[in-house]
């Protein structure tokens, strides 16, 4: 799985994160997560999957964010719209644990990402689950 290290401007630090971003006018869901992966990790998915739809406290805002699931990428850049350059980094989803104890780990909706893709691999391919 591919992780990026941004600065989170609320926590004046940097974290370890997924990639994200916005859907322009426009653009669909799926188009927006490939975008967002090329600008970010400079990848492109041949198979985008969205697998859940989560909120982020409904009681004070609006806010969803869709979950998706990139499979089959080859390697794309787009120019991105960040600050500065982020750092992309390689875990296996059987990292999640080891992750979790990272001091800069620790973005709620990333984690949540993370086992819910994490669950649907494994039921897609339970004959494999020896390397989770």
């Amino acid at each position: 799985m591919l992780l990026i290290r941004e600065y989170a401007a609320g926590l004046e630090e940097y974290t370890l994160t997924l990639p994200k971003g916005l859907v322009d006018p426009g653009e669909d869901v799926v188009a927006a997560a490939n975008r967002e992966l090329m600008e970010e990790c400079g990848f492109g998915a041949h198979r985008l999957e969205p697998l859940v739809e989560l909120t982020l406290a409904p009681n004070y805002m609006r806010h969803r964010m869709q979950v998706m699931l990139a499979t089959d990428l080859y390697p794309k850049r787009l120019p991105g719209d960040e600050p500065e350059p982020l750092i992309v980094e390689t875990h296996a989803i059987d990292e999640i644990g080891a992750l979790l104890a990272r001091d800069d780990f620790h973005e709620a909706r990333a984690i949540a990402a993370l086992f819910i893709a994490r669950d649907k691999l494994r039921a897609e391919s339970p004959a494999s689950s020896s390397w989770w």
